[in-house]
């Protein structure tokens, strides 16, 4: 076998041509581009729906710590730009809300939307809101309202002097775990596509539901 066979051989017989690395590459682009929409996809709905999930443990904790410290704590929640919620807790020693997560001996108060560290942004493409819902929840009761503007300024936590913080909603519990002021509550988030609600009823007991944003009447619970 001359040498020229051996190079044609070896040429026949390993690798891949160009139109076969071609193929390959046309098929990876066309699963890809019906891959990606999925991806983003569930992306979306996963970062809406941990958000809210969040939400519900953080009225859960505040509960807890309203029976562990035998004070009165809330979830504050703020709606302007770039929302985000914490937890805070009534200082009695002070006669103001401190965040929860300041365990200073001189923990400090609060004033209008003041970052403290201990807040839980919303996740890219989640805002504020409940759309155009209304709808009743499967027991038929009524949507529960948001949750009303925090305060600050309060001589006690049940007081309505002080001022109201603009751009925020606060559900608030008492050392019994009882929302005040309202017997029911809600916090809202959407990402345009659906809406999920993290509320409260007379008893304190916090429920996760979700609805579509497109004018559906039915809300699933979570």
């Amino acid at each position: 076998m001359t040498e020229n066979t051996k190079i044609r051989k070896i040429a026949t017989t390993n690798g891949f041509s160009l139109l076969e690395l071609l193929v390959v590459i046309l098929i990876l682009g066309v699963l890809s581009a019906m891959a990606i929409p999925g991806w983003v996809s569930m992306q979306k709905s996963l970062r809406l729906s941990g958000d809210a999930h969040g939400i519900s443990e953080a009225l859960n904790i505040a509960k807890m710590r309203a029976a562990a410290k035998f004070t009165e704590t809330r979830v504050f929640f703020y709606t302007g730009t770039n929302p985000y919620f914490r937890l805070d807790i009534w200082n009695r020693t002070k006669n103001c809300w401190v965040a929860d997560g300041d365990t200073s001996t001189n923990p400090t108060c609060i004033i209008p939307t003041t970052i403290t560290n201990t807040e839980t942004s919303l996740s890219k493409g989640v805002i504020w809101g409940t759309g155009s819902i209304t709808a009743a929840l499967p027991d038929t009761s009524p949507m529960p309202p948001i949750g009303a503007n925090c305060r600050q300024g309060q001589t006690a936590p049940t007081k309505t002097d002080g001022s109201a913080i603009s751009s925020t909603a606060c559900i608030q519990f008492n050392s019994r775990g009882f929302p005040y002021p309202s017997a029911a509550a809600g916090l809202y988030i959407t990402d345009g596509t659906r809406v999920f609600g993290s509320m409260t009823n007379a008893m304190g007991l916090v429920h996760t539901y979700e609805i579509s944003a497109s004018g559906s009447t039915t809300w699933t619970p979570q």
